[in-house]
């Protein structure tokens, strides 16, 4: 399975002329679900390490495109990674903006983790799960039916936390997750430093 190197993945995102808000916040994604992964492989996990990164910094690689045409993002993004050759990486694009009850219950993946670390990034801080979602609600519940759903989505959420953090010695608002940032070198999309 052909997955894209950190310096593929910046260059994709300059190709697909991936906004610096969104960049920041994928590359957030990227550190947050990496951490996790690590310390998941520590404790038995077999996480590919390779696949996280790229999955995180190519997850949103066409929300700037589908806010522009009216098309999901996830789905968009899947098509374009698969017609590069991206298979592994497509399923991962495909799956990270819901969550079934299949996955919820199966074994923690790449996928997984990418998932959930994108719940817990808003914009590009690190926060929690609770925080996230009720931005979701504010921003994007324009009936009550949305924000139902949205809950509902919190409590899926909920549980794999828990099946995350059931593996590790930290807690979900443990301060090393929750102060993890990324700083990009101008607005090129160039070298990522972290804090």
């Amino acid at each position: 399975m052909a997955i894209p190197t950190r310096s593929e993945c910046l260059n994709l995102m300059k190709q697909t002329r991936m906004p610096l808000n969104i960049r920041k916040h994928s590359m957030l994604v990227t550190e947050t679900a990496l951490f996790l992964s690590k310390l998941l492989n520590r404790n038995g996990a077999r996480l590919n390490l390779s696949l996280v990164e790229a999955g995180g910094l190519l997850h949103d690689i066409a929300k700037a495109q589908s806010l522009a045409s009216g098309e999901r993002h996830e789905q968009l993004g899947a098509k374009l990674l698969h017609d590069w050759g991206f298979l592994g990486l497509a399923s991962i694009v495909q799956d990270h903006a819901s969550l079934d009850l299949i996955r919820l219950n199966g074994p923690l993946t790449e996928s997984l983790m990418v998932n959930y670390a994108d719940k817990r990034v808003k914009h590009d801080q690190v926060v929690t799960l609770e925080e996230r979602f009720v931005d979701l609600i504010k921003r994007y519940a324009k009936a009550p039916e949305h924000e139902v759903k949205l809950q509902q989505r919190f409590l899926q959420y909920s549980v794999l936390e828990q099946r995350i953090f059931e593996h590790l010695t930290i807690r979900p608002d443990a301060k090393e997750l929750m102060q993890l940032s990324v700083q990009i070198a101008g607005n090129n999309g160039g070298e990522v430093y972290h804090e």
